[in-house]
């Protein structure tokens, strides 16, 4: 190889290395990991950007954003991270809106909502009714549908949407409310689900938001003008967002 040759292949290494060795911190709620690790892989594939992810309850996930001051985009519903407290978004990638399932473990079936009165769900999970969107959707559904007083004593609450996938996979429990992405992820491991309707929930709204400070960082805007290209709403709609 020439000596040209070789100046110019090391000036061209020099010019990605840095692209290369950049990496982005993210923080997303534990009922989206599958279509967030998804995007991560296909991102950093693109872009050569590697992608840290951490998950969990969307409260573990802020006080973690909080505490370190590195992580750079929050994926989760739009409603909860505008009013976090401690932490500001500089803006917010739009990604789809989140649709509320009542699952229900192998060798059982479900018809409609209604039959959740019936004697044979009497442990019907469902995620944090405070903080777990899914949670809060499903009381909101439960309550429109005048089914709050028989459901009441039926009602299991845990953590996370994870969480209830677990209890409907190992049939701890009769039925289940969780997230469309969830119930698609796990559904060879259930026997079925149905999705509820739209109009007796608000709107739920999943986005990255983007933490203040991190909103000109040359990996954020990369990733801001990925999740918008048609590679990225394959995956999300793939996931039922």
């Amino acid at each position: 190889m020439s000596i040209h040759r070789l100046l110019v292949l090391i000036f061209a290494l020099l010019l990605v290395r840095p692209a290369l060795a950049e990496t982005l911190l993210i923080g997303a709620g534990a009922g989206y990991k599958r279509p967030v690790s998804e995007l991560s892989a296909a991102f950093k594939k693109k872009t050569g950007i590697r992608v840290e992810q951490i998950y969990g309850h969307m409260g573990g996930v802020i006080s973690q954003a909080k505490q370190s001051g590195q992580v750079a985009v929050i994926f989760g519903d739009l409603s909860y991270l505008s009013k976090a407290e401690g932490i500001a978004f500089s803006k917010f990638l739009p990604l789809g809106d989140g649709r509320l399932v009542v699952a229900w473990p192998k060798g059982s079936d479900l018809k409609s909502p209604a039959a959740l009165t019936e004697p044979r769900f009497a442990r019907i999970a469902i995620p944090d009714t405070k903080s777990a969107i899914y949670g809060i959707a499903a009381t909101e559904f439960i309550q429109r549908n005048n089914l709050a007083a028989a459901l009441k004593d039926k009602l299991q609450v845990v953590a996370t949407v994870p969480q209830v996938s677990a209890y409907l996979i190992s049939g701890e429990v009769d039925a289940g409310f969780i997230n469309l992405t969830e119930a698609l992820g796990i559904k060879d491991k259930i026997g079925g689900y149905l999705e509820l309707d739209q109009n007796y929930y608000n709107r739920i709204r999943i986005v990255g938001g983007v933490v203040d400070g991190f909103g000109e960082q040359p990996a954020v805007l990369q990733l801001q003008q990925f999740v918008e290209t048609p590679e990225a709403r394959s995956i999300l709609e793939k996931h039922g967002l």
